[in-house]
């Protein structure tokens, strides 16, 4: 785990002789959601050279459809490799437990005879599949005043947030989802451009205030979905073009060309998630904005400073990033308290990183990152929880986390501290503890740093 591999190639590494394809390849795929898919001097290879062999384009069609399929892009929301409505009810589940909710449901819009519909595509209740071909609202028509709430909203621009639907004009509960029993709702467009596709439905059966974060935690999601939707129509397309044969080289490129800008989409997209989930986690448990990406940067940091590579480094960043998404299920009154915790308590904050372990395992892409959640709480004399692990058999990802949360600890305000330290202070005491509490290879790196390097601000 601990081995140091090269970092991964630039763009400008390639000579002007090979594939930009190949490039691509090379640079992304396998890695972890890359910041940046294509460089600009790869566009440009791209539109300078095109491929003349369509057998080749074929073969790179082939593996994007294999790489790319349908429990990889819409992973990051808990998306199963199951058949028919399946798929999109353990989305919804998925969802249903990130937003703390009683019920989330997916509609999509449909067409028939000449009138637009949003038709049910997935539901956290347990609907069986013969019952929900009928559930949905029309959409089409002259917008009128009783028309479904939802239904105005998926043909908007803006995510509609009810605190109470007795309120709410044009509400009309549909008895085959339940919605009889809904106090608040959170509903969020399904969009990309101009085009309307759909809503994101989370609804409480007890009055919810969703905050700013969830509203944006929300459309960021919406914003996954319809990429990856966007993504698996054109890998399904893909699979279409590849058996056919003496198709044009250039339709080929076409194809390969929006495949490649859809994966990169996706991968901005993803980001963002992971980020609004982030904020939302840091809102709800009342710390200052940007606690979570102050906690992932000091890894990412330290990560850096041990010249891992790219893909570890990315790694850590994401764990640092989710490293309290377990907290988000603590009551408040444990978050807050300023005196001594009861053992009760003590052992509550402490699991927290396997509930959000558990969170984060339904989430396909952050496989990778579940280890180093769970693990963070270890310490190199085997004095750590949740197993007592010691040493190099703690995941390195978990050990980096561990010290940059106690220095994150240490130099910002707690309310059971009533100072907080300064930067060589907290550096002091952590390397007081090398080789007992934290891994000295780790506190070697926060040792050659500054303040300033640190500080994400």
């Amino acid at each position: 785990m601990e081995q140091q591999r090269p970092a991964t190639a630039h763009a400008d590494e390639y000579d002007s002789h090979a594939d930009p394809l190949e490039a691509i390849y090379a640079l992304n795929i396998g890695d972890f959601m890359a910041e940046s898919f294509i460089s600009d001097q790869l566009l440009d290879r791209i539109s300078e050279r095109l491929s003349e062999e369509p057998d080749r384009i074929k073969l790179q069609l082939e593996e994007l459809v294999q790489i790319y399929s349908l429990d990889k892009t819409l992973g990051l929301l808990g998306f199963n490799a199951n058949e028919g409505f399946v798929i999109f009810d353990s989305l919804a589940v998925t969802l249903r437990d990130m937003f703390q909710v009683d019920a989330c449901h997916l509609l999509e819009k449909a067409h028939k005879e000449n009138e637009a519909y949003l038709s049910l595509t997935g539901t956290s209740l347990e609907l069986p599949g013969p019952n929900r071909w009928n559930v949905g609202f029309r959409l089409s028509g002259v917008m009128e005043p009783e028309q479904n709430i939802l239904a105005q909203t998926a043909n908007g621009t803006d995510s509609l947030v009810v605190n109470d639907v007795t309120t709410l004009r044009g509400w009309k509960p549909d008895a085959r989802l339940q919605q009889q029993q809904v106090v608040s709702l959170l509903a969020t467009p399904l969009k990309e451009g101009g085009k309307r596709l759909g809503l994101l439905v989370f609804e409480a059966y007890e009055k919810t205030v969703f905050s700013q974060e969830l509203v944006t935690l929300a459309e960021t999601a919406a914003e996954v979905f319809v990429t990856a939707s966007r993504l698996q129509q054109l890998v399904a397309e893909a699979q279409l073009k590849i058996t056919q044969p003496h198709l044009p080289a250039a339709e080929l490129l076409n194809l390969r060309a929006h495949i490649t800008e859809s994966i990169a989409d996706l991968a901005i997209h993803q980001q963002g998630f992971i980020e609004a989930l982030a904020h939302a986690v840091d809102a709800r448990l009342h710390y200052t904005r940007g606690h979570s990406k102050h906690v992932a940067h000091i890894a990412k940091t330290l990560a850096e400073a041990m010249a891992l590579n790219e893909k570890s480094v990315d790694l850590i960043y994401y764990a640092g990033l989710l490293g309290a998404v377990g907290k988000f299920h603590i009551p408040q009154h444990v978050m807050s308290k300023r005196e001594a915790l009861s053992p009760q308590e003590l052992d509550t904050l402490q699991q927290h990183p396997n509930v959000g372990v558990n969170l984060i395992m339904q989430i396909h892409v952050l496989a990778e990152v579940a280890p180093y959640v769970h693990y963070q709480n270890e310490r190199w004399n085997g004095s750590g929880h949740p197993e007592g692990l010691s040493g190099r058999n703690i995941p390195l990802g978990s050990r980096i986390l561990a010290v940059a949360n106690a220095y994150h600890a240490m130099t910002q305000q707690r309310p059971y501290r009533e100072h907080v330290l300064d930067h060589a202070r907290a550096v002091q005491l952590i390397e007081e503890e090398r080789g007992t509490k934290w891994d000295p290879a780790v506190v070697d790196a926060l040792c050659s740093l500054t303040e300033a390097d640190l500080s994400p601000f």
